[in-house]
């Protein structure tokens, strides 16, 4: 049999590292970056409306900050102003809940569902926007 008659082996591959959104302590890391973003969100959950506070908004999530308790993957609908763009409605689900000790507020980490390119452009916009202050959200 010829060398080049023979069939790859597993051992003739060089192992390549793929990234994943999987840290080593078994939680998700972003995969897009966020910007600050302080605004008003409606959110729907369960059949209650209630309206929080943004923290943080990429093209696949943000965050929120509520006096209410949701559950991770709880289903949800956000609606909001997109800084200089429009106002969605947008599907997530909840990936993250952090309550900090003393605090009455909770941190949400949403993940968002089936964006559209649109939606996702005007959010990339608005994240990678660099204004001399960035920490205030428009």
């Amino acid at each position: 049999m010829k060398n080049s008659d023979k069939q790859p082996m597993a051992s003739d591959f060089q192992k390549i590292n793929i990234p994943t959104i999987e840290d080593k302590a078994g939680g998700f890391r972003r995969q897009y970056p966020r910007r600050a973003m302080k605004r008003k969100v409606g959110v729907l959950c369960d059949g209650s409306y209630f309206i929080v506070e943004s923290g943080e908004i990429g093209e696949g999530g943000m965050s929120i900050i509520s006096e209410f308790l949701l559950n991770e993957g709880d289903e949800v609908v956000v609606s909001f102003q997109i800084p200089s763009g429009d106002f969605v409605f947008l599907r997530g689900v909840v990936r993250s809940t952090q309550k900090k000790q003393g605090d009455a507020t909770v941190t949400h980490g949403l993940s968002f569902s089936n964006i559209n390119f649109a939606t996702k452009r005007q959010i990339r916009a608005f994240v990678s926007a660099r204004t001399h202050s960035s920490s205030q959200a428009a």
